[in-house]
């Protein structure tokens, strides 16, 4: 195999996060602003109940327009800070796009991204079994890792 290509699977765009998953993201969040004395407020749990449940890795306002159903007092000032303060605090990563808003992810199982420049959509890269990533960096555990591929 020609060491300049790596077998990468994209996983569907199109997938749901099935609902073990979601309850697994949702009591992590809990626990983690438990943690953290950051306050558990409808609109915060609603921010990241609708980050948690997509697999399309939507923009701030992709979540704002979907939050806003409910919560039609909230801003999208608000939706911004709560993903900064979420990234912050592991529960979530920012995947930066060029010329765009970042999206975000709340799979935190290590895997890589594929952002397609031309249409803006994410998509999760599945890396191959056995796949090694530094565990530690600097003498310190490495938290996250992300694997960011423009095409």
């Amino acid at each position: 195999m020609d060491n300049n290509y790596l077998l990468i699977n994209i996983i569907h765009y199109n997938m749901t996060v099935k609902p073990q998953e979601l309850q697994a993201r949702m009591e992590n969040f809990k626990k983690v602003c438990r943690q953290n004395k950051l306050p558990q407020t409808p609109q915060k749990l609603a921010i990241f109940r609708t980050l948690a449940r997509s697999c399309t890795h939507p923009s701030p306002q992709e979540i704002y327009d979907r939050v806003k159903e409910k919560f039609t007092n909230i801003s999208l000032a608000t939706v911004y800070k709560n993903l900064k303060k979420f990234t912050v605090l592991g529960l979530c990563i920012e995947i930066p796009i060029p010329g765009e808003a970042s999206r975000y992810d709340a799979k935190l199982e290590i895997h890589g991204h594929a952002v397609d420049t031309d249409t803006g959509l994410v998509h999760d890269l599945e890396l191959p079994k056995g796949y090694n990533h530094f565990t530690q960096v600097m003498g310190r555990r490495v938290k996250q890792m992300q694997l960011t591929y423009y095409i």
